[in-house]
Order: structure tokens, then sequence, then C-alpha cells
């Protein structure tokens, strides 16, 4: 009996202990072989609290120049002219001049962009009407586009059909006079009787 009973024990295995014993070679390649994948993916997108991985990327434009932005002389108009002048054009009786049917506005392109560059000061008579205020200077606050816009619109609005200014006229005049004072109603008449 003792022969069978060593043949049964040779047979069984050892107990299982628990214990610290380390884990397989095999674990530790593929533990590491994920915590090196994980890291790769973070490092390349989770943006490492920048904003620049919440935007989203623009694809490049490659027809055409660059894109000129329009300016509408109504809303320049809108914004910067129409409380004096009114939005139809014809100002406030005995403080600000009209600008619907005014000579200052239709005949010389130049005069109005004069104005509007380099503001008015002084006593001026329209349409038979002496009005006696100042206009600020835009020279710094709109562009040559802006200007062109606004006079264009001036020109061709409540009534009055003159010609177009282009954005040219106005940097060629804005070059021409540099910085300079407020004009008077003298000096744009000795200019306009000059042409």
């Amino acid at each position: 009996m003792n022969e069978i009973h060593q043949r049964i024990v040779a047979r069984e295995q050892e107990e299982p202990e628990e214990g610290f014993e380390p884990p397989p070679w095999w674990v530790w390649a593929i533990s590491v072989l994920i915590l090196f994948v994980m890291g790769f993916y973070l490092g390349r997108y989770g943006g490492s609290w920048s904003t620049v991985a919440h935007e989203v990327e623009q694809p490049a434009v490659t027809v055409g120049g660059a894109v000129k932005r329009s300016v509408k002389g109504d809303q320049v108009y809108a914004a910067v002219c129409q409380t004096c002048h009114q939005a139809t054009g014809v100002g406030i009786p005995g403080q600000y001049p009209p600008l619907a049917g005014s000579e200052w506005v239709i005949n010389d392109p130049g005069t109005p962009i004069r104005v509007v560059l380099y503001g008015f000061e002084g006593s001026v008579t329209v349409k038979g009407t002496t009005y006696n205020n100042k206009m600020p200077a835009f020279y710094e606050k709109l562009s040559e586009d802006e200007i062109a816009a606004v006079v264009t619109h001036i020109r061709s609005s409540w009534g009055n059909a003159a010609e177009k200014v282009t954005s040219g006229e106005v940097e060629t005049l804005r070059a021409e006079l540099g910085v300079r004072a407020p004009w008077s109603a003298s000096e744009l008449q000795t200019l306009r009787t000059k042409k």
C-alpha cells in the first residue's frame, strides 16, 4: 500500500502559496508596451493643457490673393455722420448743414474728402443758409477705403448724383496735405475756384 500511496503523492502538485512572487516576464513586457503606447498617445493628442488642442484647424486658402474687406458707405455714414447730418442728409437747421443738394458736396470730389479728412471750422453758407459750427477731423479715425465709401455715399444719396470717389483719391490727398488744421470756407472756396 505504501507503494500506491507514493505514486499518488508523486502525481500531486504542490499546494499553491500566496506571496510576493514576481509576475511572469511576458506580463511585464505587455505592461511596458501598453504604458509606452498610452504615453505616446497622450503626448501626441493630449494637448498638454494648451488651448491649441481645442482649436479647429482652418484649411489653407491657396486660390486668389488676400481678401479686401468691403466697406459700405451707408454703414460708415450711420456710425460717424448721421448724428449731425441726419439719416436723410438734411442736417439740423441752424446747427449742421445739409448734405442733400449741397454744392460743397456735389461739385468737386476733393472738397468733401478734405472736409472728412481734416474737419471744418467757421461759418459756411449752404443752399443760402449760413451755419457756424465745427466738424471733427477723421484723419486718424477712418481708413482711405472708409472715407472713399462715405464720401461716395454722400455724393450719391438723397438726390445727389455725383461720381464715385476712390480710395486712391483719398490716399493722394492725405499724402499731399499731411497733417493740418481744419479747413475754413474761404480756403475751400479758393481751391474750388482754382479748378
